[in-house]
């Protein structure tokens, strides 16, 4: 399937069964990716100055491609198949469990909303910097340009091409558990990849 064919949505398909949902699941393939773009690294120095005791990790993943997935994907509805919940207890994540301080290896997850574009993204991140940790922030218009190239450069500024989906993940040690703990899921519809997004620092 290629990337325009994943965007598309195929009106006289018929929404796949339970069983076919269960065989996706079964036989989805996903691969850690660790090729960063120039501002995604940039944008992790910028948090280790904002965000000192804590910071961002930032974790991406391709996956196989699924009819059964795409149908879902497609209509911006994964969380009809409770895609979220169900990603942090595959164990292709177990890396990102163990940088999380997850012990548990089905960790219990709530999520809060999803939202079907990532107009905002870049708001949100900004937001985050200027806002700062405990000790530091960045001045406005660092912040901006910071998120605004991490945008750009991920996501090509296809913003009506990405799911986003706000969470809570039960069990992390890495987390101070306080106001500006920050967690998020994009889902690249036309790439099939998926980029989390943790923030954290003292109180």
């Amino acid at each position: 399937m290629n990337m325009i064919e994943r965007l598309k949505i195929d009106y006289s398909a018929t929404a796949p069964t339970d069983q076919e949902i269960a065989q996706m699941w079964l036989d989805m393939e996903i691969t850690e990716l660790n090729e960063w773009s120039k501002y995604a690294l940039e944008l992790k120095d910028k948090f280790s100055e904002t965000h000192c005791m804590g910071g961002i990790q930032l974790h991406k993943y391709q996956v196989s491609d699924s009819t059964c997935l795409q149908w879902f994907a497609s209509r911006n509805r994964l969380s009809n198949i409770s895609f979220v919940k169900n990603i942090f207890s595959r164990p292709e994540l177990q890396g990102y469990r163990n940088d999380l301080g997850i012990k548990d290896n089905r960790p219990a997850c709530q999520e809060i909303h999803g939202y079907s574009d990532i107009f905002d993204l870049t708001g949100i991140i900004s937001r985050i910097l200027n806002q700062g940790g405990a000790y530091r922030n960045l001045e406005a218009k660092d912040a901006w340009e910071s998120a605004m190239n991490f945008v750009n450069q991920e996501f090509e500024n296809r913003f009506d091409e990405v799911n986003r989906y706000r969470y809570i993940l039960q069990g992390s040690k890495w987390f101070y558990d306080i106001a500006w703990d920050y967690s998020t899921l994009l889902f690249d519809k036309r790439k099939n990849q998926i980029l989390i997004m943790d923030i954290t620092d003292v109180d």
